[in-house]
This record gives structure tokens, C-alpha cells and sequence, in this order.
């Protein structure tokens, strides 16, 4: 996915979107082959899905949350988890019929880089794939998560008190602001 001053390129960006609804499918397909994303296959369940994608031919992945009754945390979690998965990095959207503030923590934490509500529309996957495209976050390989990074602001540390660093400056005039 490439452009310039918010535009996206989808030519030649192969799209799989793991759905079980096939008319939600067909409506996603024809938006991204709208957008010039070619091609646009489709898994029915987490198993195509975990086949397509262990191929490695997949650029991005739109995952419906409910696919396998709420199993498409898992397969983000699994791709994510797997070290060996050539499709480990790839941008992962996520799409969920009803947000819940539970369940769009379950999808971060699984590693999407976003979230959408259906039902889709071609503005809001497009911002939601410009979003992806033009800011991206680093990936995160950790023992507990593997993913982009959660954070989507730098707010600083709570306090401005960063524990992260061992290179940590002391100012008392900051100190003395605090305290008042």
C-alpha cells in the first residue's frame, strides 16, 4: 500500500478477507477491487484462512471478527504468535458487527492494526487502510504479544516520569511545578 498526501495504492495488493457471510464478502471485494486491490480471495473459515495466508502470498488480511463463532482474535493472535509465518507482518484489519470497548481490546491485543464496524463502507475502509498505510507502527515481538504497537499517540509517560529509559534527566524546577 503505497501513496502520497493521504492516498493509498491498492494495484496489485492481494487481499484476503476471512469472512463465513458471502454476501458481506462479495460487498468487501468489490470495494478493494474498487480501490484496485487484485486479488481479492476469500476463507470461509480460520483453517482456509490459516492455509491462504501459511502460503505466503497475502499483502493484507481483513479478518471478520465472528468467523468460526469468534474465533478471528485466534487466527490473529496464531499468524502473530508465529515466528515462522511469512505473513507475520502484514496489516491486519479486523471487523466486528458489534463494538464493545472488550471487544476492540480483545482485537488489539490479538495484534490487528485496526478495527471496523460493519457494515462496511467504502469511506471507512479506506481510512482505515490510509491509516495503516501512513502510519505505521512498529512491530512488537514480545513473550506476551507480538504485534503493531498499541499505542497510536505519545502522550508521554504517566507523570512524565519514564521508567522505560535509563537515560533520565532530573529537573527540579519540574518538580517544584508538580508539587504546587
Amino acid at each position: 500500500m503505497s501513496g502520497t498526501a493521504g492516498e493509498i495504492n491498492l494495484k496489485n495488493i492481494s487481499v484476503l478477507v476471512a469472512d463465513s457471510c458471502e454476501p458481506a464478502f462479495r460487498i468487501t471485494r468489490s470495494i478493494l477491487k474498487s480501490f484496485g486491490a487484485d486479488p481479492v480471495v476469500n476463507a470461509q473459515d480460520v483453517a482456509q484462512a490459516s492455509k491462504i495466508i501459511q502460503r505466503g502470498m497475502v499483502d493484507l488480511l481483513i479478518v471478520n471478527f465472528d468467523i468460526d463463532g469468534k474465533q478471528g482474535a485466534k487466527l490473529v493472535k496464531a499468524i502473530r504468535s508465529d515466528r515462522r509465518n511469512p505473513a507475520r507482518h502484514i496489516p491486519i484489519l479486523m471487523t466486528l458487527g458489534h463494538t464493545s470497548i472488550g471487544t476492540v481490546t480483545k482485537c488489539r491485543d490479538a495484534g490487528s492494526n485496526m478495527v471496523l464496524t460493519l457494515p462496511l463502507s467504502p469511506g471507512g475502509l479506506y481510512d482505515r487502510l490510509s491509516w495503516i498505510a501512513m502510519h505505521p507502527r512498529p512491530f512488537v515481538d514480545q513473550d506476551d504479544f507480538a504485534g503493531p504497537c498499541r499505542r497510536f499517540r505519545n502522550t508521554g509517560a504517566p507523570g512524565g516520569m519514564e521508567r522505560r529509559s535509563s537515560e533520565f534527566e532530573f529537573n527540579d524546577d519540574d518538580e517544584m511545578d508538580a508539587a504546587e
